[in-house]
């Protein structure tokens, strides 16, 4: 008994086009998707640098004359085209931190090298620390969960966790879903910051101390150095777009003090440093955002599904054709 040819060519194609949607959605659409080599992501934030010391004489202000400096701090992130490799991208970071008038007040470059398909920190590849876990950006398809997120000051990277699910509005796009992750934590510095030195001299730690109130006269040589341990302690809320994993809001509290457990006395605060993204910066990240979602639409759900749509309509006439008994 013959069946018939046509069923059998549709039943065949169908099969290879249903076998194909798994294929595609779980194995072919994650490596097309990757880390363009075109960044160009400015952010904006605003705040306020505390100082409890002196910068220059490193003696405790008052509490009530404690400085405060607004600031308003530029990043750019934008791509290094020239170290770019088929599964590493190169990013370059600039900051800059102005104070009143417009006077820059601290300002870095960093480079960070990004594994293309999953956002996260690698060695080498012209980054100038060798980092792990995330930091210009979260995965791809960020999950509600904790994530390492590394921190250049501490050398290390400590968890941010997941708080709850929230909608924010571009200029042009309207109720994007953001995670909300939150994270804290303090640790001694790799570098000493604001540009002090890393050690001291027992008269200074003396200077430093004599305005803490119940603190006794410290038994310290005047003229030796001492080593300073420098604490930075830090609250973050951070907004992520999950799609694309990119950080579209940052709320942060730092804290910055000299470490005294050795002596017997509590830690020195010497300054704290809030910021927040501005709101114009929010919203044009969350624009900025939504030009891949038709990309990501296309190679995670369009494709997929047209895939499944054609498998069927071919498969199952195949199938009924390729069964039915031929005519006499």
């Amino acid at each position: 008994m013959k069946r018939s040819k046509g069923g059998l060519v549709l039943l065949i194609i169908g099969l290879v086009f249903l076998i194909l949607t798994p294929i595609w959605k779980w194995a072919l659409s994650p490596m097309l998707v990757k880390l363009p080599d075109n960044i160009n992501s400015p952010s904006v934030y605003e705040g306020t640098l505390t100082l409890f010391v002196d910068p220059n004489t490193l003696t405790l202000l008052p509490a009530d004359m404690a400085v405060k400096i607004p600031l308003t701090i530029n990043r750019l992130d934008t791509s290094d085209k020239a170290k770019y490799t088929s599964s590493i991208a190169v990013v370059e970071e600039t900051v800059d931190a102005k104070g009143p008038a417009g006077k820059s007040f601290l300002t870095s470059d960093k480079f960070f090298a990004l594994d293309r398909s999953t956002n996260e920190n690698v060695a080498g590849h012209g980054s100038d620390v060798d980092r792990t876990g995330y930091s210009v950006l979260l995965p791809f398809g960020t999950e509600k969960k904790s994530y390492p997120y590394w921190d250049d000051d501490v050398g290390r990277a400590s968890d941010i966790n997941f708080v709850e699910e929230e909608t924010r509005d571009g200029f042009k796009s309207k109720d994007v879903k953001v995670f909300i992750f939150e994270g804290s934590g303090e640790d001694p510095m790799v570098e000493p910051p604001f540009g002090l030195p890393d050690k001291l001299p027992g008269s200074q730690i003396k200077a430093l101390v004599a305005g803490m109130p119940g603190v006794p006269p410290l038994n310290l040589n005047d003229t030796e150095e001492y080593p300073i341990t420098f604490l930075k302690g830090a609250e973050a809320l951070v907004a992520i777009e999950p799609r694309t994993g990119t950080i579209n809001d940052v709320d942060l509290k730092e804290t910055y003090s000299v470490d005294t457990s050795t002596l017997g006395i509590p830690n020195i605060k010497l300054a704290t440093l809030n910021y927040k993204q501005t709101p114009e910066s929010v919203a044009w990240n969350i624009d900025n955002n939504a030009k891949n979602f038709g990309l990501l639409d296309l190679a995670q759900l369009w494709v997929p599904l047209i895939l499944l749509i054609l498998g069927i309509v071919l498969f199952v006439p195949g199938l009924i054709l390729f069964l039915r008994p031929p005519r006499a």
